[in-house]
């Protein structure tokens, strides 16, 4: 997942923050945590997870709005706080209810639709400076840190909290922090406007995983998920490109 969240980074350097929000929508953690989950706490605890992680990704949503709006007129650390309280509340206020995948998958779609919208205009970013040494393995260690955390406490948290934690934005808050401190808030915007529309992808993918972990197994359920995501997020991209 580290190596994952690297060649996102890498990928963002090469080809712009715009195609480097539309990688960070591909599941690089609440992938893996998912499979995880299936085979530490069975093929159930990770279907229940997933739906679960269907609905986080509303709360996804919540922290990019917060922060591309914070970020128009403040520093990275209190955009970083109030995307993070938005992603917390809407995750509270979310699991309070009950989710059927079907009504889930419609909000999660609707959310990001919504999202997309009422971002500030994407604004072409300052040329961005030639990254530290320490950048690439710090956003490693972040990423690996939040993986480890959430796996290791599952089974105290249980299938519903361990799914709502799951999409916690740490890969996409990792790249919004630096894109934001190294070239200012037009690159984390322009990241976000990538973001959201290939998120849609990623939706169908924990979908997917939801509804196939019971009956076809782990491996199956990922494979299918993958493949679904994967054509949504090329359709994206090929949206994006024209």
């Amino acid at each position: 997942m580290p190596a994952l969240v690297a060649g996102v980074t890498l990928g963002a350097r090469r080809w712009g923050p715009r195609v480097g929000g539309w990688l960070t929508a591909l599941p690089l953690v609440a992938g893996p945590t998912l499979f995880f989950l299936a085979m530490e706490q069975g093929d159930v605890f990770a279907g229940a997870a997933a739906l679960s992680t269907l609905v986080g990704l509303i709360a996804v949503a919540a922290f990019g709005v917060a922060y591309g709006w914070v970020a128009v007129g403040r520093a990275w650390p209190a955009s970083l706080v109030i995307g993070w309280g938005a992603f917390v509340a809407a995750t509270v206020l979310l699991q309070s209810a009950r989710w059927t995948p079907l009504v889930a998958s419609l909000a999660t779609v609707a959310a990001f639709a919504v999202a997309t919208r009422v971002l500030p205009a994407a604004r072409e970013p300052a040329v961005p400076p030639a990254a530290p040494a320490w950048d690439l393995p710090l956003r490693m260690l972040g990423t690996l840190a939040v993986v480890l955390t959430v796996t290791h406490v599952a089974d105290r948290l249980g299938p519903r909290w361990s799914g709502a934690l799951t999409p916690f934005p740490v890969a996409l808050a990792v790249l919004l922090v630096f894109a934001h401190a190294q070239q200012g808030a037009p690159a984390a915007i322009r990241l976000l406007h990538g973001f959201f529309p290939a998120m849609w992808g990623f939706g169908l993918f924990v979908l997917v995983v939801a509804l196939a972990m019971v009956p076809l197994g782990p491996w199956l359920a990922f494979l299918l998920a993958l493949l679904g995501q994967l054509t949504v997020h090329a359709l994206v991209l090929w949206r994006m490109l024209r």
